[in-house]
């Protein structure tokens, strides 16, 4: 559920009442009630916080060319890849707090008897209306979601050919057989063919000779023994390149890199002064794994409570003591708690992230029943800009 959802329920309440007022009853569902509205109502829910992180990681991967042990021996090259092997890094992370129905908070509202009174079509338009809530949306349960962009591999599938072109050769193997033909003794030959598989250093030799000839055709082409179109000359000299470069990668091996984007979904505890949401384990050798290995590096969200909403409680508590009716007939809605968010690498600060609102650890209050309009602020869920019915 986006936050944008939020923010449209929370802008939806800009309540324009109509000049007779209606009042409405609103209540909380509970096991029991001591009274329960006899008129018809629909169910509203309160929204609450989780988490989205969201990565790019990449993946390097190094291959062996089949000639590679004879790099330095037919064209003296050093260094070459010896060892299939694979590295990842992350290269980006960011984190999203978005909103999804908190279950715990369902409240009945009863309809007004004033057919003119609209107010509580807004929670119908804004979606928060548990007929048409969406409370099995994926990306709130889901825990993790990749999405992999593999390109074609080029340069494997190249080398795979050039390799597979060499692997085989046509034999010939002469035998005789001794016929008695006109009273004499004759040796007839006998041809017979067969496919064999070359060794290895065959296969490299063969390889070397095409890297011989097509640096000559270069040569010719630079140097003008051979009549070409010149407006064409840069392709040529290209197209070669490319080829010759493909067949020394027989030798050199090659390295491909492929992203992948991930999308993890956390679910937060109860509420605390702090708290650390483990979110992934990484390795360069294995990449990311959502299970938390203390072998691994592991990455964690640490929240931090500001305690904005502190001396709201107290006011509210107080309060609730001389204006319980009130609080009673009123639309329900919730201040959120805002919490000072850190990425860590282990043990180890490496980003701060900034402040969040966290709905549910912040407080519900209920909005006074003689308002004639409001807004209530989209990043805050804080009452603003408040104008009272007029008696």
């Amino acid at each position: 559920m986006q936050l944008k959802i939020y923010t449209l329920l929370l802008s939806s309440l800009l309540f324009l009442f109509p000049s007779s007022y209606a009042q409405y009853r609103v209540v909380k569902v509970q096991d029991s009630l001591q009274t329960y509205p006899e008129g018809k109502g629909f169910f509203y829910t309160l929204p609450k916080s989780y988490i989205a992180v969201y990565m790019k990681v990449s993946k390097t991967e190094k291959h062996k060319g089949p000639f590679a042990d004879y790099a330095e021996k037919l064209l003296g090259l050093s260094g070459v890849i010896q060892e299939n092997s694979a590295r990842y890094s992350i290269q980006e992370m960011h984190f999203d707090v978005k909103l999804t129905p908190d279950l715990s908070e369902i409240y009945f509202v009863e309809y007004p008897r004033n057919s003119q009174d609209t107010v509580w079509r807004q929670f119908f338009q804004c979606g928060w209306a548990m007929h048409n809530l969406n409370i099995t949306d994926k990306e709130a349960y889901t825990k993790q979601k990749q999405f992999s962009f593999q390109y074609p591999n080029e340069a494997y599938q190249a080398q795979f050919e050039m390799y597979d072109n060499y692997t085989m050769y046509e034999k010939i193997d002469t035998t005789y057989e001794t016929a008695f033909i006109d009273s004499s003794y004759v040796r007839i030959p006998k041809f017979e063919k067969k496919m064999v598989a070359k060794t290895t250093e065959q296969k490299a030799q063969e390889a070397l000779e095409q890297i011989k000839l097509i640096r000559e055709a270069q040569w010719l082409l630079l140097t003008g023994d051979h009549e070409v179109n010149f407006h064409n000359i840069e392709f040529m000299v290209s197209s070669l390149k490319e080829q010759e470069q493909t067949y020394l990668s027989l030798f050199t091996g090659f390295t491909t890199t492929e992203e992948s984007e991930y999308v993890l979904y956390f679910d937060l505890p109860e509420k605390q002064e702090m708290v650390k949401l483990p979110l992934f384990s990484f390795s360069a050798s294995n990449g990311l794994n959502p299970q938390i290995q203390s072998k691994d590096t592991v990455y964690y969200l640490c929240l931090k409570n500001k305690n904005h909403t502190t001396p709201l409680q107290s006011f509210l508590e107080n309060r609730a003591h001389t204006d319980k009716k009130k609080i009673l007939h009123s639309f329900y809605y919730r201040i959120p708690e805002y919490y000072e968010v850190y990425f860590y690498q282990n043990e180890k600060v490496i980003k701060d992230a900034g402040l969040v609102p966290i709905h549910q650890y912040g407080l519900i209050d209920a909005l006074p029943a003689n308002i004639e309009s409001l807004e209530i602020d989209p990043s805050t869920g804080q009452v603003r800009n408040l104008s009272f019915k007029k008696k």
